[in-house]
């Protein structure tokens, strides 16, 4: 699993920011800002950004606390731009295998990563464990619609339209896998069970565009 995705986001690097505009029709960073406005980090935080890619969601936590101390984690190095996020460190591993000690981070953030791991029950567990008691956790990720003219409306745009664009531009079949990425994930539900086995306590669930995407934010116990 691990080395399919690094393929698939080492083939789509150069492509990512322009694909991420597209795929959420101009709103992804405005999701990004709403998720660092819920979780109001402080100066003197210690903050883990998981799957940060191209840096999208950790220049807005640095923007917001120039005064924390912030780490990027990715599994594929060719992903990030070292050069927008000043004074971060970035280390290239797994999200279900996070090389840090026990409660060292304040908080932990990670948007569109958990579609592409192996078992996001491992990410959970990871995550709590490098959370300090009280530490903070928000995830950000894209659901497939049940039901309604709207899914039909998803589909089409989603499972259609979107994989031939992307591929053409990225000349992979990479954006057709993500696509699917979509359709075998969890529901919002399963990921609040997730969230309670992997010893946090969920403290909201933010929906936006009728519930396909969902911000779960969580608190260390």
């Amino acid at each position: 699993m691990e080395s399919k995705v690094v393929s698939v986001f080492n083939s789509i690097s150069d492509k990512y920011d322009l694909m991420d505009f597209i795929m959420s029709m101009g709103m992804d960073q405005s999701w990004r800002r709403q998720m660092v406005k819920l979780l109001s980090p402080s100066p003197g935080s210690v903050i883990l950004d998981c799957g940060s890619g191209t840096g999208k969601l950790a220049i807005q936590l640095r923007k917001r606390c120039e005064g924390c101390t912030l780490t990027c984690l990715d599994i594929t190095e060719r992903m990030f731009r070292k050069e927008k996020v000043p004074g971060a460190r970035f280390v290239v591993a797994s999200a279900e295998k996070l090389p840090f000690e026990d409660a060292s981070m304040d908080f932990v953030t990670s948007a569109f990563l958990t579609r592409n791991l192996a078992s996001v029950r491992n990410y959970f567990s990871e995550v709590s464990r490098v959370l300090k008691r009280g530490g903070r956790f928000i995830n950000l990720d894209i659901y497939e619609p049940k039901g309604g003219f709207f899914m039909t409306v998803f589909s089409l745009y989603f499972h259609r339209l979107i994989p031939v664009i992307g591929d053409y531009l990225t000349a992979s079949k990479s954006y057709s896998y993500l696509s699917r990425s979509v359709k075998a994930f969890h529901t919002p539900s399963e990921i609040t069970d997730m969230l309670l086995e992997a010893g946090m306590k969920q403290l909201s669930v933010n929906k936006r565009m009728l519930g396909v995407i969902n911000m779960h934010l969580a608190e260390k116990l």
